[in-house]
């Protein structure tokens, strides 16, 4: 795991998609199976990243494809989330949601129980949880993410909780039910401000704004 997160810091030191291609070619060369695989689960998300989706999505499966041959679990279920993130941003919603289920599966198969494991565990049942919520399957979406917000407690991750309060909040928004909605996005503030995201802080703002609005009409 050391080896991983010191791949995982040169890859994401590099600022452009070439500069990536040409590290990802020189761990191909050098043999250096897992720096390759990172290196292209990094590429394809800096793809994802400027709607890219296609190249994203050819870039993810062939570090599936290397993943499930090394049988290196922990970046086969990063992967198999990060494919089912490029659907969802494609709106396909359906195959991003096989996607996030075989992640799921997989990460339960196994008995890691390292940070990163766990980590890929509550990243899968987010990505189900928004799945959900664009279905407008809100109770189910509401189990997944409060087993995701358990997750992120584990981890004592401010930033994760954060995003699975303001999720629920939403939930609460599109069900009509405004004063839970207004307790779950402050929570989201409170762990936005413990993990001084201005981005976090501001998005609680406009959710909480407009709260006030729809209560007001």
């Amino acid at each position: 795991n050391e080896e991983r997160v010191a791949l995982e810091k040169q890859v994401e030191a590099l600022s452009s998609i070439d500069s990536i291609e040409t590290l990802q070619h020189r761990f191909a060369e050098s043999g250096n199976k897992i720096g390759y695989i990172i290196a292209l689960r990094i590429k394809g998300k800096r793809l994802r990243d400027e709607s890219r989706f296609e190249e994203a999505v050819r870039a993810h499966s062939e570090a599936l494809k290397q993943a499930e041959a090394l049988n290196d679990t922990l970046e086969w279920v990063r992967i198999l989330n990060n494919i089912g993130t490029d659907y969802r941003r494609m709106s396909i919603l359906d195959v991003a949601q096989e996607y996030h289920h075989r992640a799921l599966k997989l990460s339960e198969e196994f008995s890691d129980t390292s940070k990163l494991a766990l980590k890929n565990h509550v990243k899968s049942l987010n990505g189900l949880g928004n799945i959900y919520m664009s279905l407008g399957n809100f109770e189910r979406a509401d189990s997944v993410l409060r087993l995701a917000l358990k997750g992120e407690q584990k981890l004592n991750s401010a930033v994760g909780q954060a995003i699975d309060n303001a999720n629920l909040g939403s939930i609460f928004e599109m069900r009509g039910m405004m004063d839970s909605a207004f307790v779950y996005y402050n929570y989201s503030m409170e762990h936005n401000r413990a993990a001084g995201s201005v981005v976090g802080i501001s998005l609680c703002h406009n959710h909480i704004g407009r709260l006030f609005e729809k209560k007001g009409q």
